[in-house]
């Protein structure tokens, strides 16, 4: 393979609502100061209030994401309903990679498919996380949006689909209602287990 990898992709997935993005913001948070990259999504949709761009998303126009496309510059991306691209670029993530950085990043199933066929399996590490029971991972998204009926519905079929991949993860973890603390915990120690099994 082309690419030498040294560092290591963490991957967390999970169903929307789970808790991903707040697992991962900890991380970040606490980890400031290690040897982490944390890569960010490229999209076009417009910026919402307060955004910044190249903190919170890199924002491009649908050009500049086609364009992109066509240079197989993301490692995957999506069209999220119907509207606006989503991907993440290939540079930062297998830069940090080749200079033996540790990548994080919250990723569906179907994304974590599209790395194994790129980046070697001694360099993928992924942890999914399961919600305590698809009621409770209901009541998380109804409370936490005003999403359309049909929304939530599609969300939840999806969140079933997710769960009985579950198994193609290297790690699988429960990220219970108000405990959200014994997650980022959970998912701290799987990372530095893994970190200490490769030196």
């Amino acid at each position: 393979m082309e690419n030498k990898f040294t560092g290591k992709f963490f991957l967390i997935i999970g169903p929307s609502g789970v808790g991903k993005g707040s697992i991962i913001s900890a991380i970040k948070e606490e980890w400031k100061t290690k040897n982490f990259v944390f890569p960010i999504t490229a999209t076009t949709r417009k910026p919402r209030k307060g955004e910044i761009d190249n903190k919170d998303y890199i924002f491009l126009t649908k050009n500049e994401f086609e364009s992109g496309l066509q240079q197989e510059q993301f490692i995957e991306h999506a069209i999220v309903h119907n509207v606006n691209y989503y991907g993440l670029p290939k540079k930062e993530v297998f830069d940090a990679l080749k200079k033996g950085k540790n990548v994080i990043r919250e990723l569906d199933i179907q994304g974590l498919w599209n790395l194994k066929k790129i980046i070697p399996k001694e360099n993928l590490f992924s942890i999914f996380v399961m919600p305590p029971s698809i009621a409770s991972l209901e009541a998380r998204i109804r409370n936490r949006s005003t999403l359309p009926e049909e929304e939530i519905a599609r969300r939840l079929e999806t969140a079933k689909e997710e769960i009985l991949n579950a198994k193609e993860c290297n790690a699988i973890i429960t990220s219970h209602d108000a405990k959200l603390r014994e997650a980022i915990i959970e998912t701290k120690n799987i990372i530095l287990l893994e970190l200490e099994k490769n030196k």
